[in-house]
């Protein structure tokens, strides 16, 4: 009987037990769930002219979220304030609250959050520069973040990823104060005992990819993704009068892969600050070649695919992004770029041409003893060029040193000769005016027997149909 009562005890407390379990389990997940919705800036309630503080939120990995303070106290008495920052990791308990244990000039320092509706509060224990406790509202889901917050979003990652374990400690981060691309921080760790490097990571500026860069030729996704990278417009890494400067980065790695017609007509970027892709030479000679260039920070690795060309009578592209011309005229080469787990879809425009003679000035019209300098260039090649003129009627124009003057009213032809080089142009001077097309020349020219196809076949088709109709209605 007793051992009945015993065992009927013991299940009566595992089930309490299991039970208990069971409803943590379904509160922790409930506040790991609203903690994950609750990323973004927040502002201190209590902010004025002296007294402000931001405070940013953002979910890591097995309930950890990254935590940034950006405060700044001061006097309006004394005219006068500091500022001060700290970032770290804090860990939703049992009880949906998030806990964050640091030492501060080597002394314990614990905060605690608490999240209701939009407000976070947060209570301090501990002594640090700047009392952050408080009520912090909502404001808005983007922010920004500092070299600090990137060195904390590592503590939020598995140290399996990271080597930021009990085996290396004690350890710090350092931040080389370089950006990499204007899109990531080189992020350092260092043992400190032996001050030896063991761990180098790249941290996207608005912290959603992390990369393990050890060897700095073949750095390894270990969080999130560069979709945003492929999208960014401006580097903010960079200072404002560099953002447009991205270096093209050496070694970068391109992979080959078959290509499919890409159809996506939305989401099509061609220029980036952070990320671009472009001809290597917007203008190719036909009969030559060139090639797509990435430009891409950090030589992370990628791959282009779906590659299409608009006009491959023009200008052809292939598989591995070569891009060759055939004949005069512009492509829209279209394609997708990969990095990792996101891709992007681009458009870029190139150019095939065959050299020859150009002058800004030509065709014109000049008054009598009207001068007009000539410039003249050949297409592809930088720079002008001094070529041999020659006018077919000296009394209506003539070229001097380059400067075409205006004679007499007439139409002349104005030839310039460089090398193998020539081309011919009319000039009108005075009252004159340039020949106008005659009337139906272009459309006798352009009318051949594809036209003729085109507009009497369906004649003959349909008068013969309705022959034999009648024909076989007669008999």
């Amino acid at each position: 009987m007793k051992r009945n009562i015993k065992i009927t005890k013991l299940a009566v407390f595992m089930l309490t037990l299991i039970v208990m379990l069971a409803v943590s389990a379904v509160g922790m997940a409930k506040g790991g769930e609203e903690w994950k919705k609750a990323e973004g800036n927040y502002t201190w309630k209590e902010s004025s002219q002296y007294n402000n503080g931001h405070l940013i939120i953002k979910p890591m990995e097995e309930g950890l979220f990254l935590f940034e303070f950006d405060v700044m106290r001061g006097s309006e008495a004394e005219d006068s304030s500091y500022d001060f920052s700290t970032a770290g990791i804090l860990l939703v308990n049992d009880n949906g609250v998030g806990e964050a244990e640091f030492d501060v000039d080597k002394k314990p320092v614990k905060l605690t959050f608490t999240l209701k509706d939009k407000t976070i509060t947060v209570k301090q224990e501990g002594s640090m520069p700047a009392d952050v406790s408080g009520a912090y509202e909502f404001m808005e889901k983007g922010f920004d973040v500092s070299e600090a917050a990137a060195m904390a979003v590592l503590e939020g990652i598995s140290p399996v990823k990271t080597s930021l374990n009990s085996a290396n400690r004690p350890y710090r981060l350092i931040y080389a104060h370089e950006a990499v691309g204007g899109w990531f921080y080189d992020i350092r760790a260092i043992h400190q005992p032996d001050n030896k490097l063991f761990a180098r990571f790249l941290v996207a500026a608005d912290l959603t990819a992390v990369y393990r860069n050890d060897d700095v030729k073949n750095p390894k996704l270990i969080y999130g993704s560069p979709a945003t990278m492929l999208t960014t417009k401006k580097a903010p890494l960079l200072p404002e009068e560099e953002e447009e400067e991205v270096p093209v980065p050496e070694g970068a790695t391109e992979e080959k892969t078959d290509g499919k017609d890409a159809d996506a007509k939305d989401n099509l970027f061609t220029v980036s600050a952070v990320v671009n892709v472009e001809p290597a030479d917007p203008a190719i000679k036909v009969g030559e070649s060139s090639k797509l260039r990435v430009t891409i920070p950090g030589n992370l690795k990628y791959k282009l695919s779906d590659l299409k060309s608009s006009a491959d009578d023009k200008v052809s592209v292939a598989g591995d992004g070569t891009l060759a011309a055939k004949a005069d005229g512009t492509a829209t080469i279209s394609g997708k770029l990969t990095v990792d787990n996101a891709s992007r879809d681009f458009k870029v425009e190139v150019t095939a041409y065959v050299p020859k003679l150009e002058c800004n000035a030509l065709p014109a019209h000049v008054d009598v003893n009207e001068k007009l300098e000539l410039s003249t260039y050949i297409t592809g090649q930088e720079g002008e060029v001094k070529p041999q003129w020659s006018v077919s009627d000296s009394k209506i124009a003539e070229i001097k040193d380059g400067v075409l003057v205006g004679k007499a009213d007439g139409v002349a032809d104005v030839t310039a000769k460089n090398g193998d080089m020539t081309r011919t142009w009319k000039v009108a001077v005075g009252k004159a005016e340039l020949p106008k097309p005659k009337a139906g020349e272009a459309d006798d020219s352009d009318f051949d027997i594809f036209d003729l196809l085109i507009i009497g076949l369906p004649i003959v088709l349909i008068g013969g149909g309705i022959w034999m109709f009648m024909k076989r209605r007669k008999k």
